[in-house]
């Protein structure tokens, strides 16, 4: 062979071994969900054991001790990185997938309520007083759900998928103690989803852009001096009652956009020498501009009190808990996310927001954008109801499997976006 060919040939190979290997041809979003359900599908009833299993182990918020071992165990068994004790006891895995991108999460609350009604399912509590009638057990599953499937597909994913795993959501804390204690330290997603289970039928999910989840704010006005204390206490609940545009016993109906309702928290607190008395109360809205106008009206109703003798302190806390607001833009991305590769789910439009219907999933919101789904986990065949927080609240097992597939589709619809 001549000397040029034999020094073409040479740099050819040479160029070949840093190549490396030929790249495979890149997987579509539909050929990876397809691969993440087929893996899911085939644990279906692991994961329903897993569920039974925290539901008979319930915890309160703050004592989720065993359910965040069980989470992290199994997030470490399936090769995600795993931070535990964040902001109590919260759990975030991290799984990097095969090729950067964006980096997607999914939050779950962990924590049970008290209730002592009869549990009406075969895998009832075995702790007195004590039970998952809010659904967070089935959150909970179907993040481990989105952690099987997403392990699955590793190898072919672009981006980054966090699992928030978190804790004290019936009191409103748990969002703040995680990004208070760094939950986002080492980065902040470019977007995070949720879901909360609903009395809609099964093979549903809901969602609508903007306020979901009614915020509260807390208002606390402490009224000092000489004169007719009883006259002073009321009008500040006067002024502060003003704003509201909803009675009090709509607080459990749809409400229209930009309700503000005003709930008081039981009798004032009267000091022994009768001259002070503290006034509290709730201010719940559905949007940052209802909240916004509703704590400059309230704030500005107690300054044009006339209260001769009396000084007026006042603390107001507007995100006392945030609520739900969606981002709309994605809101889009992960309805058509689900409309192309999860079309056997149904999505439904939100009628609007219930005032006494809160949560602090809105305060990760306030970081990053966020989109929330209801979850139908009613079931009419068998009668069953998941109304949260009532005696007989019934999730039906099949919810995991479909809350799993749709929030699967939102989130590559995501990555898929960029």
């Amino acid at each position: 062979m001549p000397l040029p060919a034999i020094r073409c040939l040479l740099t050819g190979l040479a160029m070949l071994v840093l190549a490396g290997p030929a790249r495979a041809q890149e997987a579509t979003p539909a050929e990876l969900y397809d691969r993440l359900v087929e893996h899911v599908e085939a644990q279906e009833d692991d994961l329903v054991a897993f569920r039974h299993d925290l539901h008979r182990h319930p915890e309160l918020s703050g004592e989720e001790v065993r359910t965040a071992r069980r989470v992290a165990e199994r997030l470490t068994a399936l090769g995600f990185d795993v931070r535990t004790g964040v902001g109590g006891h919260g759990v975030v895995g991290v799984l990097e997938g095969a090729q950067p991108g964006p980096t997607v999460a999914f939050r779950a609350d962990m924590d049970a309520v008290r209730s002592v009604a009869e549990d009406p399912v075969d895998y009832r509590s075995v702790v007195p007083g004590v039970r998952h009638i809010c659904g967070h057990d089935v959150h909970t599953t179907v993040g481990i759900g989105l952690a099987e499937g997403f392990a699955a597909i590793r190898d072919g994913l672009v981006g980054t998928v966090m699992l928030v795993f978190q804790p004290e959501e019936e009191r409103g804390t748990g969002a703040k103690a995680m990004l208070r204690d760094g939950v986002f330290a080492d980065v902040t997603p470019d977007a995070i989803f949720a879901v909360h289970t609903t009395p809609y039928n099964l093979g549903d999910v809901a969602t609508v852009e903007g306020g979901m989840m009614a915020g509260r704010a807390f208002v606390e006005v402490t009224i000092r001096g000489d004169g007719d204390l009883d006259a002073a206490v009321h009008a500040v609940r006067e002024a502060l009652g003003s704003v509201g545009t909803l009675p009090p016993e709509q607080a459990f109906q749809t409400a229209p956009p930009g309700f503000v309702l005003v709930q008081f928290f039981g009798r004032t607190d009267l000091a022994e020498d009768g001259r002070a008395a503290t006034v509290r109360a709730q201010v719940m809205t559905a949007g940052y501009d209802d909240r916004a106008r509703a704590k400059t009206t309230m704030l500005a109703a107690l300054a044009d009190l006339d209260l001769p003798g009396f000084a007026l302190g006042t603390n107001y806390d507007e995100a006392f808990m945030e609520g739900v607001n969606n981002d709309s833009t994605l809101v889009a991305l992960s309805n058509a996310g689900i409309n192309a590769h999860a079309p056997e789910v149904t999505i439904r439009k939100v009628a609007g927001a219930v005032p006494a219907f809160s949560e602090d999933f809105g305060s990760f919101q306030a970081v990053t954008p966020g989109v929330m789904y209801f979850l139908g986990v009613s079931n009419p065949e068998t009668g069953t109801v998941g109304m949260p927080h009532s005696p007989t609240y019934v999730a039906d097992d099949a919810s995991i499997v479909v809350g799993t597939r749709a929030l699967a589709a939102a989130m590559l619809g995501r990555l898929a976006a960029d």
